[in-house]
C-alpha cells in the first residue's frame, strides 16, 4: 500500500481524535442525446489538499473553471472550514457558483455516550448545515471501533436521527477493512443491516470496494438503495494503487448501470498523484462525463 494513501488515514485518524469531546439515472434515458446533461458530479476536496490548504479560495476558483459544479469538503475542524467560518467559507462557495452538498466529518465512540451524542457532533452538524450540506459523512472508523460493529451502527443511527432533524442526513464512507470479518460476519455487512435507511446512507468507495476484492453490483443487489454517493477513482492494477478516472481497471460503466445502488452523487477523489492535482480532477472529470448515467 502507498504512502499516500497511508497519509489519507493518518490524517482522518488524527482528526478523529481532535473531534473527540444524479438520482442513478438509467443509461437509456439519454439515449439520441449527443450531450447528456452530466448530473451531480463532485470532486472531494482531499484530491487537491495541498491546494487548499495554500489558498482555499483561489483553489475553488480553480475548481469552478475546470467545470466542476459540487464540491465535497473534509477536515472540518474547531468551527472552521479550511480555516474559514462556516459563512465565510459558504460565500466563497457562492462567489464560485460552488455547492457542497456532502462533506466528511469524523465521529467515534467517544462522541456517543449514554445513547447522547457529542457536543462536538452537534456543533459539526451544526456548522454543516450553515454551508449548505445536505449530508454529514463520516470517512473512517478508527482502529479501536471496528470490533464494536453494532454500537457504531446504533450510534450511526443516533447520529442520523440528528441530522434528519436538520433535514440532512448521516452516511458513512468505507475503506477495505470493512469487508475484514469480526464475529464471523463482515464490518461492512453488520453496519448495513444495523442502521436504518431512513436515517443513514452509505459512500461506496469504489475503488477500496475494488482494493478488497468485493463486488460493488454485490453490495447493491443486497441491500438496494442503501449508497447514495459513490466515490469514483480507478484502480492501477499493476501498483495496486488509485489512480484517475479512466487510467486505470474498473468498470465505471457496468457500474452505473446498475438501477439498484440509489447513487445520486457522483464524487472524484485522487489519492495518489503522478500529474499535478488539479490536472489530474481535470482528467477525471473529463473522462467521467465520456460515461452514462
Amino acid at each position: 500500500m502507498s504512502i499516500q494513501q497511508h497519509s489519507r488515514r493518518d490524517f482522518l485518524k488524527t482528526g478523529a481524535l481532535a473531534v473527540t469531546g444524479f438520482t442513478l439515472l438509467s443509461s437509456d434515458l439519454f439515449a439520441g442525446s449527443k450531450k447528456p446533461a452530466v448530473r451531480n458530479i463532485g470532486v472531494q476536496l482531499w484530491s487537491i489538499k495541498e491546494d487548499m490548504g495554500k489558498d482555499a479560495a483561489g483553489t475553488l476558483a480553480k475548481v469552478a473553471k475546470i467545470g466542476y459544479k459540487q464540491v465535497e469538503g473534509f477536515g472540518y475542524s474547531d468551527g472552521k472550514f479550511f480555516g474559514l467560518s462556516a459563512d465565510q467559507f459558504a460565500k466563497v462557495l457562492v462567489e464560485n457558483g460552488l455547492t457542497m452538498p456532502s462533506a466528511h466529518g469524523m465521529i467515534t465512540s467517544k462522541d456517543y455516550a449514554n445513547g447522547q451524542l457529542s457536543d462536538a457532533f452537534k456543533k459539526m452538524a451544526d456548522d454543516a448545515k450553515k454551508v449548505g450540506q445536505k449530508y454529514v459523512i463520516a470517512p473512517y472508523m478508527v482502529d479501536e471501533d471496528r470490533s464494536k460493529g453494532k454500537l457504531m451502527a446504533e450510534m450511526f443511527n443516533k447520529a442520523g436521527e440528528h441530522c434528519k432533524s436538520m433535514g440532512m442526513k448521516f452516511g458513512y464512507h468505507n475503506h477495505d477493512f470493512e469487508f475484514a470479518k469480526y464475529d464471523g460476519v463482515s464490518l461492512f455487512k453488520t453496519l448495513l443491516d444495523n442502521t436504518q435507511q431512513d436515517l443513514v446512507t452509505f459512500e461506496m468507495d469504489l475503488y477500496w470496494v475494488k482494493f478488497a476484492k468485493e463486488n460493488p453490483i454485490e453490495w447493491f443487489k443486497k441491500y438496494q438503495g442503501r449508497f447514495t454517493h459513490l466515490h469514483v477513482k480507478d484502480h492501477d492494477p499493476i501498483k495496486n494503487v488509485s489512480v484517475e478516472v479512466g487510467e486505470g481497471d474498473i468498470n465505471f460503466q457496468e457500474i452505473f448501470n446498475s438501477k439498484l445502488s440509489g447513487a445520486k452523487y457522483f464524487i472524484v477523489e485522487l489519492e495518489n498523484y503522478k500529474r499535478p492535482a488539479l490536472q489530474g480532477i481535470e482528467i477525471s472529470l473529463n473522462n467521467l462525463k465520456k460515461l452514462k448515467f
